[in-house]
Order: structure tokens, then C-alpha cells, then sequence
């Protein structure tokens, strides 16, 4: 990050403002959950990672710092043909919006998903390595926007960095989120990002 509030980016896209940017660090809790909290710890999530518990879902995503939260949502990795089932809201309580996360034809790194941004109509969404070179930054990801009418270069929506924000041997990275895009569309993004990390670490 530059000392003006910048984050660097890689390849096409264009440094962001960190400002207009949800800062969530990501931390180890337990065997395998993992916390999201921003610095004013207005926002917390905790991700439940199943270990291969044929009965429960892959990742189950919690409001608050424990799995003892409210259930916000859910990833089923089962199929790892690069197709997973994302569900938001809770599917004991409550009827679930179902939503795809799929691998972009042609491409082993990246990840599409549809979404409404601010309330807009739905449009398509990429998780993508950030640089030209895969072995650069293999673990960093970047979502933009999918317009190949675009000329500019591509507006970033959210970053993951593996070995940004906080260090310490509980730090897992942190993810930027930009602001305004309306509180489902931040838990698509937290959902979609957990599915890639985790199954990546599956794949190790």
C-alpha cells in the first residue's frame, strides 16, 4: 500500500483507493475456521470450514466471531470440477437465494460468478490472479467487473492478499471489499473468495 491510501495492483487494472474499501483481516481460529473482522470490528464473520464431513457443508459462513452465530451462508466444494454451490441465508431457517460460482471456460485460475452490485441488474463477476504472470502472484486474487465492451482498464471490487494486512503466525491475509455494494453483495464476495481459498488448500 502507498503512503497516499493506495493499493498497487497488477497487470490491466488500475491502482484503488483503499478508502473506498472494506479492510477485512483474515486469521486462523481453531483446527480449521478462519475470522473476518475489520479494524473497527463492525463487521465480523467466522468461516466454519468442514473437514470432510460428508453431512455439512464445505464452508458455512457465521455473523459475528464464533460458529455458535447466525448462519449467513454456504459453499458445497463437493464437486470439484470447478462448480460450487453458493447459498445465502440460513437453509435451517429460512428459504436460501442458490447462486453458481464457476470456472471461466478456457481458464484454470479464474472463477465467474453472477451478481447485482448497489441494487443494479445482475452482471457477471471475476475472480482472477492479479498480474500477467500466474507464477508471480499465485496466491493473490482480484474481482472485476466481465464488460468486454470496456475500454478502460478493468475496475477491481475486491482484492485477497495472502500475506497482506497484519502479520503473526494466526494471520491468514486480508480482503478489501469496496464499499456501496450493498451487505449480500459483500457476503457473495466473502463466500466466493473462501470457496477458492479452500479448495486451493485441498488441492496442496
Amino acid at each position: 500500500m502507498s503512503s497516499e491510501g493506495e493499493v498497487t495492483t497488477n497487470g490491466d487494472a488500475a491502482p484503488i483507493d483503499a478508502a473506498k474499501f472494506k479492510e477485512l483481516q483474515i486469521s486462523k481460529s481453531g483446527l480449521s475456521g478462519l475470522q473476518l473482522a475489520s479494524k473497527d470490528a463492525q463487521t465480523q464473520f467466522y468461516i466454519d470450514v468442514s473437514l470432510y464431513s460428508p453431512s455439512k457443508k464445505d464452508i458455512t459462513i457465521h455473523a459475528g466471531s464464533s460458529s455458535k452465530s447466525h448462519v449467513l451462508g454456504d459453499v458445497d466444494l463437493k464437486n470439484f470440477s470447478g462448480h460450487y454451490t453458493v447459498e445465502l441465508g440460513d437453509p435451517h431457517t429460512e428459504p436460501v437465494q442458490l447462486e453458481e460460482l464457476d470456472r471461466v471456460k478456457g481458464w484454470s485460475s479464474r472463477h465467474q460468478f453472477e451478481f447485482e452490485f448497489a441494487g443494479k441488474e445482475r452482471d457477471l463477476f471475476v475472480w482472477r490472479h492479479r498480474g500477467k504472470d500466474l507464477s508471480e502472484n499465485r496466491d493473490d486474487l482480484e474481482l472485476v467487473l466481465e464488460d468486454d465492451e470496456r475500454e478502460e482498464e478493468d475496475e477491481i471490487l475486491a482484492i485477497y492478499e495472502a500475506k497482506g494486512g497484519e502479520h503473526g503466525w494466526k494471520s491468514k491475509g486480508r480482503l478489501l471489499v469496496k464499499e456501496g455494494g450493498g451487505e449480500k453483495w459483500e457476503l457473495m464476495v466473502v463466500l466466493t473468495v473462501m470457496a477458492l481459498i479452500v479448495s486451493k488448500r485441498r488441492e496442496q
